[in-house]
């Protein structure tokens, strides 16, 4: 009995942190809560999930919702790791497009590109730019009006 008030209170709470982030899709956030219904009904009818895993041809509950949450967190991993090597050949794309703009800035301004200036260089260019934006307009409609 500990067992499932200890389940049902994860579950609840699952279901709170997904209603409280409420900037994804109202599709996902009823998928997650289908699924955390599901869960439930698990936890508190367990006696069910043997009657369902037979009709799949498995020989207890427990084992389908085995397979069923390690199917769930293989395509999770796959997902997000080529979400992540997507990013990360963007942010390499970034990288190298800063750097060449940065290079031909250096060259329309006669500098060398054999060397990256100075960090003091670079310091003090930034300074006026930093000292700029505290002094500036507060916001962006201030900034474009003459």
């Amino acid at each position: 009995m500990i067992i499932r008030v200890l389940l049902l209170s994860a579950l609840a709470a699952i279901g709170y942190m997904v209603f409280l982030r409420r900037s994804r899709f109202p599709v996902h956030i009823l998928l997650v809560f289908l699924m955390l219904a599901v869960a439930g009904t698990a936890v508190i009818f367990p006696e069910k999930t043997d009657v369902i895993a037979a009709v799949f041809g498995v020989g207890r509950g427990v084992d389908l919702i085995t397979y069923l949450v390690l199917v769930s967190l293989l395509y999770t991993v796959t997902h997000y790791y080529t979400k992540f090597v997507d990013i990360e050949q963007q942010l390499t794309q970034l990288v190298r497009e800063i750097a060449i703009l940065r290079a031909e800035v250096r060259q329309a301004k006669g500098e060398s590109l054999a060397a990256p200036p100075p960090a003091e260089a670079v310091a003090a260019a930034e300074a006026p730019a930093i000292a700029g934006r505290a002094a500036g307009p507060a916001t962006r409609d201030d900034a474009q009006q003459p």
